[in-house]
């Protein structure tokens, strides 16, 4: 979906659809002549039953505060934040978080039953695919409304624009057929490159990004990084925390509808990664089924089983916490009474952003038989070269084939350090200016 918001300040109750101008009341000061976009102590409630007609009639327009008659539940609440210009802020929390309502209310899509929305500059959003686009007409047709609607463009300006959405959409001729005939991934590319033209001071989006393929996510990074540098702001909703510490300043972090933290990105995410992993230690995720991950130690009765999983040092020692490149060992046991198992080793951030993984079958390197039906595997990493961090360690016990995973258990370690180095791994390196090679070239 694409939505265009005009500047001026959406209130909760607001009987105007958000973003029009008859429905917005502009700022009357400039005590913050900078400021693109705010939410002041924003929250929805979405009622869990339909009030009835006395219900209705009792209550103001006006008011946020649901009735008090009212079954329901706050989604988000008190939310508070501030975006200048040449800004971008990164929205970041779990499934059910509240960022995609949050994300709607910005949009202007959704009003907030309280608090209120201040816009101060020309802000397009990108949120769900499909939305806004009429599946009968043509991919051409949608754009050129688009661009009339949204940018003010008459028809003529608008169609001198086609070039440029249809060259960066890439959809090749689909652009002259309905959208109904339309993937996912053509319609984000449809909507995005009409974005590109629309020029806002202010992009809202989420992570719909993930559904197009590698080289069209890498054209929209290229896009995102020409538009930052040219004093665009973004507020970026996303589950790939490394994009977020790429293109945001700051970052907000929503859990359970409220705000955790807000502040610069890498603080916000390194927490986030921490707290995530935490979690998982915790045991917030089962066990017991075919291919779930659970603790160590919990029997499932599978005819592939991981009964134990450690990492250790070379002395056998369990570790936890790992200093910077330390030398680690993991062995997973497994029980496997039908057969010489396959087995898998991955390690992931504590968000499950991969980071390695290898199968017993890669380097024709099969589990030792310790005992009657049961086999060991072990890795050695002389040098673990992670970052900074939360991470996941998983075994996953699969049947002789390798072709159906049966078990999964997971252990959680963190490793010590600071955010000076970016990205999953430190990879050795000398800097320095190297010295033009003397005598002649032959």
């Amino acid at each position: 979906m694409i939505e265009v918001a005009t500047p001026g300040r959406v209130d909760a109750g607001d009987p105007a659809a958000p973003g029009r101008p008859s429905g917005v009341a502009l700022p009357s000061d400039d005590s913050a002549p900078q400021l693109a976009l705010a939410a002041h102590d924003v929250g929805k409630y979405y009622a869990l039953d339909p009030p009835g007609v006395r219900s209705i009639l009792r209550r103001s327009p006006s008011a946020g505060e649901p009735p008090a008659d009212r079954r329901g539940l706050w989604v988000i609440r008190g939310v508070s934040f501030a975006l200048a210009h040449r800004q971008s802020l990164g929205i970041i929390g779990r499934n059910g978080a509240g960022k995609s309502t949050l994300l709607r209310i910005l949009a202007g899509v959704a009003l907030p039953s309280e608090g209120s929305v201040e816009v101060r500059a020309r802000v397009a959003c990108l949120l769900d695919l499909g939305v806004g686009f009429h599946p009968l007409e043509t991919g051409r047709e949608n754009a050129e409304t688009t661009l009339v609607l949204q940018a003010g463009l008459t028809r003529r300006e608008a169609r001198t624009r086609m070039r440029e959405i249809e060259e960066f959409a890439e959809i090749g001729a689909f652009f002259d057929r309905p959208i109904r005939t339309y993937s996912n991934g053509m319609r984000l590319r449809l909507a995005f490159a009409t974005i590109t033209v629309l020029a806002p001071e202010v992009l809202v989006t989420d992570e719909i990004l993930a559904v197009g393929d590698e080289s069209f996510q890498q054209r929209c990074n290229r896009w995102f990084d020409r538009f930052l540098g040219g004093g665009g702001g973004l507020i970026l909703c996303a589950h790939d925390l490394g994009q977020v510490q790429r293109l945001c300043d700051r970052t907000l972090w929503l859990d359970g509808g409220g705000m955790r933290e807000i502040g610069d990105s890498r603080d916000v995410v390194r927490h986030y990664r921490e707290a995530m992993g935490s979690s998982a230690a915790g045991g917030e995720e089962g066990g017991g089924e075919v291919g779930q991950a659970h603790a160590v130690g919990l029997a499932t009765g599978l005819p592939f089983e991981v009964v134990d999983l450690r990492l250790t040092d070379d002395a056998g020692h369990p570790v936890h916490l790992l200093p910077p490149d330390a030398t680690v060992v993991v062995t997973a046991d497994i029980a496997a009474p039908a057969g010489v198992p396959q087995v898998c080793i991955g390690i992931t951030r504590a968000d499950l952003t991969p980071v390695y993984g290898v199968a017993s079958d890669m380097d024709e390197a099969l589990p030792t038989q310790i005992g009657a039906g049961l086999y060991r595997y072990r890795l050695r990493f002389p040098r673990l070269p992670l970052t900074a961090g939360a991470y996941r360690l998983r075994a996953h016990a699969m049947d002789e084939t390798g072709t159906r995973l049966y078990d999964t258990v997971e252990l959680t370690f963190s490793v010590a350090g600071t955010d000076d180095d970016a990205g999953l791994v430190r990879l050795v390196a000398t800097a320095g200016t190297s010295r033009a090679p003397t005598g002649s070239l032959r």
